[in-house]
C-alpha cells in the first residue's frame, strides 16, 4: 500500500454569464487507496487477529453488586433479571432497577428502550445536576442463553428505524454532589453497536442523478440530508435533528470499549468529564458526523489537575463535516479544554473530511493552557484532509501533517510515532467497504452561483434601495452517505497494535 494523503485542489472558474462555478476535489496522492483493495482478497494477515495488552479486555470484572441479565429475544418483561434463566427483556428496566456498582449483561439483539422509544438512559439527558444517575457497568455481546460472549458474533445494538426521539441513543449520567469527598464509582459501556443509519434521512441512491450525491454503484444511499433540507429527489429515512449516539456526563472511573459507532449524525461519543479518568479504547467509528469523539472537562478550573483521558486503539474513519458545504466540524478526535492530561495513541485515523485530530487551545486563558498536557503519539494516518489541526476561538487554525507533529508546541511531551500508514496493510483496506472508500477518494463539491437582476425579488429590492439577491447551490458528489453497519465490525483486528484489536 502506498502512503496516502488527501490532496486538496480548489479550482474556481468564473464565467461572464450569470452563473459562477466552483469545484472542490478530494483525491489521494501517489495513487488511489482503492487500487490496493483486491476483490476477493483474504482479510487474513499477521495482524488480522492481533490483540494488544494496551487495548482493554472485553472480560467482565467481578461484580461488586448484583448482576442483571437482559435478553430481548428470550427474556421476560416481568422477570427479575437476576439469573440467565430469568433474564429481563427490557434494557431500560434493568438500568432503572440496578443500583450502585451493579453489572448488566446484555444478549444479542436490538434494544430500543422502554416500549421502543428509541433510546436508553441512566439519568436524564441535559439534567445531570438534578438527576445524577448511578455507577453501573453494561456489557453487550452475549449469546441469548449467556453461554458465551463474543461482541462480533452476538451483535448487541441500538439501531432505531422510524422512531422520532429527542435524546441520545444511550445517555449515561454518573455524578456526585459538589463537595463530595468519598469514593467514586466505575462506569463501563462495552460491546455495543450504535447505528443511526436506519433513522437518518438520505437521498435515495441514484448514480445518474447528480443531486442525490451518490458517488458510485454500491454505496447504499445518496447523501445525508439535514432536517431542513428539501431536495428535488426521492428520499428515505427520517431525521428529527442532531442526536448523539453515546452521551455521558460523568466522573470517576469511566471506560467505553469494544463498541461500534456507525452513521452517527451528531457525534459518536460526546461526553462531559468531571474529576477522574476516562478511557476510550478499542472502538470502531465509521461515518459519523460532527466528530467521532469529543470529551470536554466539566469541572471548575481549579479541578483540572484531577481530570484525565486516554483515547487509544480506536479505528476512526469517514468523519463528516456539519453540513454538505464542508465548512466546519468533521474531526476524528478533539482535544477539548478542561482536562489536565489527554493521551491519544495507537489509533488509526483515515478519510476524515476535516481532520484526524483537532487540538483546541485556550487563546484567552494562558494560565489554563499551561495546565494542559496533550500527548499524541504512535498513530497511523491515511487519506485525511488534515492530520492535525490546532484551533482556538478567534485565532487562525494551524494545519499540521503527521510528519511534522513534533513541531507543534501544543502537543507533548509525547509526540513520536505519528506516521502515514505504512505499506503492507492491505487486509485493513480490504475490510473497508470498497464503494464507500472509492467514493470518498474521488469526492468533488460543485458550487454554482446565479444572479437574475429581473427576478421579482430584485426588482422590489431596487425599488426600496435594498441589496440585490443571488442564489448558490452546493452539490457534493458524496456527503455522509450510509455505511453498511454490518461491515464496520470487519475493521477489528486488521493491523497489529494499531486501531481496534479483536475484542477478547
Amino acid at each position: 500500500m502506498k502512503n496516502y494523503k488527501i490532496a486538496v485542489a480548489i479550482m474556481m472558474v468564473l464565467s461572464a454569464g450569470p452563473a459562477a462555478h466552483a469545484q472542490f476535489n478530494l483525491k489521494s496522492l501517489a495513487g488511489k487507496a482503492a487500487s490496493a483493495i483486491k476483490p476477493g482478497a483474504s482479510n487474513a494477515s499477521a495482524g488480522s487477529n492481533a490483540t494488544s495488552s494496551a487495548a482493554s479486555s472485553a472480560s467482565v470484572p467481578a461484580a461488586k453488586g448484583k448482576t442483571f441479565y437482559v435478553s430481548i429475544t428470550t427474556g421476560s418483561a416481568r422477570a427479575d433479571g437476576l439469573s440467565a434463566t430469568s433474564a429481563m427483556k427490557d434494557l431500560q428496566k434493568a438500568i432503572d432497577t440496578a443500583e450502585e456498582n451493579d453489572v448488566i449483561l446484555v444478549a444479542e439483539g436490538n434494544y430500543l428502550g422502554n416500549l421502543d422509544r428509541g433510546y436508553v438512559e441512566s439519568g436524564k439527558f441535559g439534567n445531570a445536576q438534578n438527576d445524577r444517575g448511578k455507577y453501573i457497568s453494561i456489557y453487550g455481546g452475549y449469546a441469548t442463553d449467556f453461554s458465551e460472549r463474543d461482541v462480533i458474533k452476538h451483535v448487541t445494538k441500538i439501531q432505531p428505524t422510524s422512531q422520532k426521539f429527542t435524546a441520545p441513543l444511550m445517555n449515561i449520567n454518573a455524578r456526585r454532589p459538589y463537595g463530595y469527598t468519598g469514593p467514586v464509582g466505575t462506569v463501563v459501556i462495552d460491546g455495543f453497536t450504535f447505528d443511526l443509519g436506519e433513522n437518518n434521512r438520505y437521498c435515495v441512491a441514484n448514480v445518474d442523478l447528480e443531486i442525490t450525491g451518490t458517488p458510485n454503484t454500491g454505496v447504499l444511499t445518496g447523501r445525508f440530508l439535514e432536517p431542513d433540507a428539501s431536495p428535488q429527489c426521492p428520499t428515505e429515512g427520517y431525521s428529527s435533528g442532531d442526536e448523539y449516539a453515546l452521551h455521558m456526563d460523568v466522573e470517576g472511573n469511566i471506560r467505553v470499549s469494544n463498541c461500534v459507532f456507525v452513521n452517527c449524525r451528531d457525534y459518536g461519543i460526546s461526553a462531559m468529564m468531571g474529576m477522574g479518568h476516562m478511557e476510550i479504547c478499542n472502538n470502531i467509528f465509521v461515518a459519523c458526523r460532527y466528530a467521532a469523539c469529543q470529551v470536554r472537562g466539566s469541572t471548575r478550573d481549579a479541578d483540572i489537575e484531577k481530570v484525565s483521558l486516554e483515547f487509544h486503539h480506536n479505528t476512526v474513519l469517514f468523519t463528516w463535516t456539519r453540513t454538505k458545504t464542508f465548512e466546519d466540524m468533521g474531526q476524528g478526535f478533539r482535544f477539548m479544554n478542561g482536562i489536565r492530561t489527554i493521551d491519544v495513541h495507537n489509533n488509526i485515523f483515515g478519510c476524515n473530511s476535516n481532520c484526524a485530530v483537532e487540538r483546541v487551545y485556550y487563546e484567552s486563558n494562558k494560565e489554563m493552557e499551561k495546565l494542559k498536557v496533550s500527548n499524541l503519539y504512535d498513530n497511523y494516518y491515511f487519506a485525511n484532509r488534515r492530520d492535525l489541526e490546532i484551533a482556538a476561538m478567534g485565532a487562525p487554525s494551524i494545519s499540521v501533517p503527521a510528519a511534522r507533529i513534533e513541531e507543534a508546541e501544543q502537543i507533548g511531551p509525547k509526540y513520536e510515532g505519528n506516521v502515514e500508514m505504512p505499506e503492507g496493510n492491505d487486509a485493513f483496506l480490504n475490510a473497508i467497504d470498497k464503494p464507500y472508500l472509492e467514493g470518498f477518494l474521488s469526492l468533488t463539491i460543485m458550487s454554482s452561483q446565479s444572479y437574475n437582476p429581473n427576478s421579482a425579488a430584485n426588482q422590489i429590492n431596487r425599488a426600496f434601495g435594498l441589496n440585490q439577491q443571488g442564489s448558490e447551490i452546493v452539490r457534493p458528489s458524496m456527503y455522509c452517505n450510509k455505511y453498511p453497519w454490518e461491515k464496520a465490525a470487519d475493521l477489528f483486528g486488521k493491523v497489529a497494535n494499531y486501531g481496534a484489536q479483536m475484542p477478547r
